[in-house]
Formats: structure tokens, C-alpha cells, sequence
């Protein structure tokens, strides 16, 4: 009987990817929930296409736990990025406890199909300072 070990995703820097705006917004509601707002900015700045098909979510609290959000998609898309496109988009994550640290890494396929995993793109530490 063979075991099967897990595959890891090469790790490719395809992108020059870039936290544009974030900033925390608090509802006023009994329990308050906390709503990072963001804009994010892809670059393509290699020499191939690629296609971006998922990413995954590490969201870091103050109160110390973590969540792992993986999805299918970028921001309900599976865009391809020429060399030199660019890819924007905005969103949110929320959270019940005050935020302390965000990172996203987008899964993706190169020109030729082979399947990679971005750096992380991780959100300035300022996004989540105490105002």
C-alpha cells in the first residue's frame, strides 16, 4: 500500500500585488462587528499570463484566534492577466473582535496550466492601529 503525500503549490511571483486603501469601520449596533474595507491592486509583472482562481484568507484577531478562508475565485472572478494587466478589486472581511493582522495569497494557474500560490500579500500594520 502506497501513501500519498500532500502536494504544495510552487510558490510563484507572478504579481506585484498591493494593499491600495483598508481601514476599519465599527457599526454601532449591541454587538459590534468590525469591517476591514480594502482595495487591493495585481499587476502582472512577468512575461506570461495567468490565471487567478482562488485565494486564501488569514485573518488575525486581537482577542488571538485565526481564521482560514479559502474560496474558489478572486472577488467572484477567474481573471487572466496578461503580462502588464492590471486587476482591482474591493471588499471586506469582518470580524467579531477587533481586527490585529490580514494577509491574502491568491492560488493561480501559469500560461502552460501548472497551478502556483502567490506570496502573501499582508495588510500594513497601521490598518489596524487604535485609533
Amino acid at each position: 500500500m502506497s501513501i500519498e503525500r500532500p502536494r504544495t503549490l510552487p510558490v510563484r511571483d507572478f504579481l506585484e500585488m498591493g494593499v491600495v486603501q483598508a481601514a476599519v469601520q465599527i457599526s454601532r449596533s449591541p454587538r459590534p462587528e468590525y469591517r476591514v474595507l480594502f482595495r487591493l491592486r495585481l499587476l502582472n509583472a512577468s512575461g506570461s499570463s495567468v490565471r487567478l482562481v482562488g485565494r486564501k484568507w488569514t485573518l488575525r484577531d486581537r482577542a488571538g484566534n485565526t481564521r482560514i478562508i479559502e474560496a474558489a475565485q478572486v472577488f467572484n472572478q477567474q481573471p487572466v492577466l496578461t503580462p502588464g494587466a492590471v486587476f482591482a478589486c474591493d471588499g471586506m472581511q469582518t470580524f467579531e473582535t477587533a481586527p490585529a493582522g490580514m494577509e491574502v495569497r491568491f492560488f493561480g494557474l501559469d500560461q502552460r496550466g501548472l497551478p502556483f500560490i502567490t506570496p502573501s500579500l499582508i495588510f500594513p500594520r497601521s490598518t489596524f492601529s487604535r485609533r
